[in-house]
């Protein structure tokens, strides 16, 4: 069953906690604010978004923590601000179109067990034939922490993935300014052995 909203302004709609699967949504031209979908306490990430579509709509002071998202595509993305994906793994996730300022990064600093979530995360992403493809999307600005490398369609001609290894012996003065910040964070990859720790950024 797909769930279908079209032009409509939902606002403050949350949920917290897992298990819960979220499956055939189709959001267009709508605008989501003070939403939030989140879960603090499950490594094994059974909070699940799958099969969505996401075209030509606005997010406003939105929080996603914790989520599980299997084959979904962004198709055109207004932010108001700085979207933080906080904690989330990604399988055939599709980001095309015009996107504004996103931020992928790994568990909040805040969260409990945030360990075992990273290790989750690992695990997860072991179980990935491809994460995220990028390669169509033109970013007002994006970062993508902690999302192995390897797992990224990207276009090297207009997107760069920073790979940790290749940063460790390089002199900070050495680097430009864009890949000073991934130098100075190149610790915040999920795991001490994940399949691949780098940074991909866009523009």
């Amino acid at each position: 069953m797909v769930v279908r909203v079209e032009r409509q302004a939902v606002q403050g709609i949350r949920h917290i906690g897992s298990p819960h699967a979220c499956t055939g949504i189709d959001v267009a031209g709508s605008s989501l604010t003070s939403c939030f979908l989140a879960q603090f306490d499950d490594p094994n990430f059974g909070l699940i978004v799958r099969d969505a579509w996401v075209q030509a709509c606005t997010v406003d002071r939105c929080q996603v923590q914790g989520v599980y998202f299997d084959g979904a595509t962004v198709d055109g993305l207004i932010t108001k601000q700085i979207h933080g994906i906080y904690g989330c793994v990604f399988s055939r996730v599709v980001l095309k179109g015009k996107i504004g300022s996103v931020m992928v990064m790994p568990p909040h600093t805040s969260l409990a067990h945030r360990d075992l979530h990273i290790a989750g995360m690992v695990q997860k992403y072991r179980e990935v034939e491809w994460a995220l493809d990028i390669s169509e999307a033109s970013f007002m600005d994006a970062d993508f922490y902690g999302v192995p490398g390897d797992l990224v369609k990207y276009d090297p001609e207009t997107q760069v993935l920073l790979r940790r290894e290749k940063l460790e012996d390089v002199p900070l003065e050495e680097l430009p300014t864009y890949a000073e910040a991934a130098h100075d964070d190149r610790g915040i990859a999920p795991g001490s052995q994940p399949p691949s720790s780098s940074r991909t950024c866009a523009s």
